[in-house]
């Protein structure tokens, strides 16, 4: 029963994203419609935009990752 482990590093449960400033304002990549800025609340744990329309999250580096892409 003493087999275990722990993670060196441990689980980040609340990634630190970076983010926007409140009159930020973007548009999804996948369907173009405006991404809805999320509150940076202590009980949050998702991504800091997010898209009403294809129910899909992004954060900053997501959003320059993939603007660079194309």
């Amino acid at each position: 029963m003493q087999d275990h482990h722990t993670f060196k590093d441990g689980i980040k449960f609340r990634p630190k994203y970076k983010w926007p400033r409140k009159d930020a304002k973007q548009s999804c990549p996948k369907c173009n419609e405006p991404l809805e800025r999320v509150a940076n609340s202590k009980n949050y744990y998702g991504k800091p935009w997010w898209c009403s329309s294809c129910q899909w999250q992004f954060s900053q580096e997501d959003l320059v990752s993939l603007k660079n892409n194309t």
